[in-house]
């Protein structure tokens, strides 16, 4: 049946038997002598009845139907056949491995497989090697890769030598092969059609070879296929393509963008809570027909009613996209990798393309509009440094995934107090006598809306915020770049694998060598040179490059100024007039000036009369929690993490603090405790609020009586919540929603989908015992990833 297109193809081809073979060899059906035997995928089989539409005799589906069942009972043959001969192995090869129980062989990927093959073809390809040793084997129908697992190190690396032979016989015959089309136009074109398929030494790996590819080789769509061509080789080439992907689109189309994505998750809300309504009522409906009685159901219907009225039908108001501030080179952090570029140079950069697909190259960050000029310099040296000794004895090799082998792996450049301010004087501004946060007007100055945008349906409380349409010179009212000033500081760490094949020497020689180099390129930078004041080493010995977080961490040249000093191996970033301790791996937002506008709108959101007990869930080092400090009557930030909880209170320490507490545990425990401890000084939870009027006991109504007398020292409970991308786990947004006495929540988000799907657990219906619902009441984009698709979000829900 697929032969009858590809003959459509190439109408010069015959029609026997032996011609549908090498047809079917072109599709890169290994191995040769079970290529009839080859079950087709069902993705192929679908494409093939869509591309050929007229019937067949209904004789000949009988019999392909027949031949495909013998097919199957064959290939389910020969995996039993091989399942038992790695089991006989696995017995004879028991006594030699007990030294290595308690090592694993590992994971290996395999590239350029069929992709027609599917798990069990890719097995019998495995026996027919004598590959033995295998725990588990990854392979699906469309994928040219696989993943195989292995109980030993020496069986992944019988299995890895037996593949690279094949390899080089298969680049053998490929040779002899191009000898022989050199000869006339007619052995070329024959020498195509059996490229991949079988031979008479057995099967191999081909070059797969797509339908799309075939009909583009028969001279249809030649120009598209250029153009193709062109864009994949672009992609695999610029760096700028994988970190900044709207490099080159306009800052107010970039904004336009980002506001309907978040538009767009706002919608979302009002769909999934809608649904999860429907769902809760069917089945919790009683046999009188009637639901049972569920807390907030005619205030959520509401909402929801309101909402679906309501332009896009999101769930709230979206009173804008707070821009940023800064566009070029804005982010403090950046991650370089270190490895060789397309032409086998060492590059210190970023990855440019996936490496399950083969691509383990590194781009420079040429064109990489969100890379700072700090950075950059010392990237420049540091690449500099390794291209100059390249091909000396003193060259250390680049990391390699495929292999897993190499020296120099990562280069983390961080800076501090480079950023421009949005309060003026950042290191000036420490006034914890002030209960207001004095950046709450700067968000207003940055906040954009479409021209027209505002309906009738807005809510008259964001009627006060007068704001900017999205301009089209918004690139031009920017502020400048980052640059280092007399108190920035800067951290390098060099990421490196001190693998037992480097001499000791050899790899301190070689480190003094990239320190100096970067040293004198900082030295030399322009307008105003700076001073590397961290200089790190990190041993990492894993796959990923994401070390262990007990990784050996040291100064980068041993006895090096940072040992002698006792310096610790941290620097200081300055935001919203505060100072934060940053080590190498401490979580900070990478946009300093558009983060300062991101916590002074949520501190302003969260508390607009400033006196609000306001609960940092998930605070980590208490970023948002200390720049709110001054806008709140208390902050109590709490995390499962020890050492985050640690750091919080030394930052806190840091900027005099003391209206911060941090409790380390989860939020499910944590929550009940801090309401219990500062419950009876907050005026919604001490009781005098309308859920306690109606009460007929003559003790409660006189405590309630002598409570609205009291002064309270907060207004109210917030929650303010900053997940990672995955958004929260589901037993914290339990543990907020259980807790009653939990009014309002300020939801800051940097992937506005999960956030969408976050809310369905704290909006929509649910049971009494897990407390009435909540309601969005207003959001906010802020784009804190210029030239990129990310955006952050900031979500008020109220009860």
């Amino acid at each position: 049946h697929f032969s009858r297109a590809l003959l459509e193809l190439f109408p010069g081809q015959t029609t026997g038997k032996d011609s549908r073979d090498e047809i079917i060899d072109l599709m890169i059906i290994s191995p040769g002598k079970e290529d009839d035997d080859a079950p087709p995928s069902a993705a192929a089989t679908a494409d093939d009845d869509d591309a050929l539409s007229r019937k067949r005799p209904r004789g000949e589906e009988e019999e392909e139907k027949t031949k495909r069942t013998r097919v199957d009972e064959s290939v389910a043959a020969e995996e039993a056949k091989a399942k038992s001969l790695n089991e006989n192995n696995k017995n004879n090869d028991e006594d030699d491995d007990n030294n290595n129980n308690n090592r694993s062989g590992g994971t290996a990927l395999i590239r350029g497989l069929p992709s027609r093959w599917d798990e069990r073809r890719f097995r019998l390809a495995l026996h027919e090697m004598r590959v033995t040793g295998h725990t588990k084997v990854k392979k699906r129908t469309g994928w040219t890769h696989a993943f195989v697992t292995f109980n030993f190190p020496k069986e992944r690396d019988y299995c890895l030598k037996k593949l690279q032979e094949r390899a080089k016989q298969q680049r053998e015959e490929e040779e002899e092969e191009k000898e022989k089309e050199g000869k006339s136009d007619a052995a070329s074109a024959g020498g195509a059609m059996m490229k991949g398929g079988a031979s008479s030494k057995g099967w191999k790996f081909g070059k797969k070879v797509t339908m799309s590819e075939a009909r583009d080789k028969g001279g249809k769509n030649s120009s598209n296929n250029e153009e193709k061509k062109e864009k994949k080789k672009t992609a695999k080439t610029e760096a700028r393509d994988a970190v900044c992907p709207l490099w080159n689109v306009k800052y107010s189309e970039q904004l336009k963008m980002k506001k309907a994505k978040v538009r767009k998750a706002l919608a979302m809300v009002t769909e999934l809570v809608g649904k999860a309504n429907e769902k809760f009522k069917r089945n919790n409906t009683n046999n009188n027909g009637k639901g049972s009685d569920v807390e907030g159901e005619e205030e959520t219907e509401q909402w929801l009613k309101d909402a679906s009225a309501r332009k896009n039908k999101r769930c709230c108001d979206l009173v804008g996209i707070v821009r940023s501030p800064v566009l070029e080179g804005y982010r403090n952090k950046s991650e370089f990798t270190i490895g060789n570029n397309n032409q086998g140079q060492p590059t210190i950069g970023f990855n440019v393309g996936l490496f399950r697909e083969g691509n383990v190259a590194i781009g420079e960050p040429v064109g990489c509009r969100n890379i700072s000029k700090v950075a950059i310099c010392v990237q420049e040296a540091a690449q500099k440094y390794l291209r100059d000794v390249a091909g000396t004895e003193d060259a250390l090799p680049s990391w390699d995934k495929r292999n897993g082998s190499g020296f120099w792996r990562l280069l983390i450049v961080r800076e501090g107090g480079c950023a421009p301010s949005m309060l003026g004087d950042s290191n000036s501004n420490n006034d914890n006598d002030s209960n207001q946060n004095c950046a709450a007007p700067a968000w207003r100055k940055w906040l954009r809306l479409e021209e027209g945008e505002r309906d009738e349906d807005e809510e008259d409380d964001n009627a006060e915020v007068t704001v900017n349409g999205i301009d089209d010179a918004e690139d031009a009212l920017s502020l400048d770049a980052p640059t280092p000033k007399e108190n920035s500081e800067v951290m390098v760490v060099v990421q490196i694998n001190p693998g037992k094949e480097f001499e000791a020497a050899k790899m301190e020689k070689a480190l003094k060598g990239i320190r100096d180099a970067m040293e004198t390129a900082a030295s030399a930078f322009k307008p105003e040179s700076f001073f590397i004041t961290v200089q790190l080493r990190q041993h990492n010995e894993l796959v990923s490059n994401m070390a262990a977080a007990d990784a050996h961490t040291s100064e980068l040249v041993v006895g090096d100024r940072n040992t002698a000093n006792n310096k610790p191996m941290v620097i200081c970033e300055h935001m919203c007039g505060l100072k934060f301790s940053l080590s190498h791996s401490a979580f900070f937002q990478v946009n300093t000036a558009a983060a300062e506008l991101l916590y002074a709108l949520a501190g302003e959101w969260a508390s607009p009369n400033g006196n609000s007990l306001l609960l940092d869930v998930c605070c980590g080092t208490g970023t948002i929690g200390l720049t709110l400090a001054n806008s709140v009557g208390k902050v109590v930030g709490l995390d499962i993490v020890e050492d985050a909880i640690r750091d919080a209170e030394k930052n806190s320490k840091l900027n005099d603090r003391t209206n911060c507490e941090w409790i380390a545990g989860k939020a499910e425990d944590t929550l009940d405790v801090v309401l219990k401890k500062y419950g009876e000084d907050v005026k919604t939870v001490a009781g005098n609020t309308n859920e306690e009027e109606g009460s007929k006991d003559e003790h409660e109504e006189e405590r309630r009586q002598q409570q609205q007398k009291r002064e309270f020292l907060y207004d109210d409970v917030v929650a303010i919540v900053d997940p990672p991308r995955c958004g929260l786990h589901k037993k914290v947004l339990n543990a907020l929603r259980m807790e009653t006495r939990l009014r309002k929540i300020v939801y800051v988000s940097c992937n506005p989908e999960s956030m969408a799907q976050n809310c369905v657990e704290l909006c929509a219906l649910r049971t009494k015992n897990m407390g009435p619902p909540f309601r969005p009441r207003k959001a906010a984009a802020v784009d804190l990833f210029p030239h990129t698709a990310h955006c952050e979000a900031v979500l008020v829900l109220e009860r």
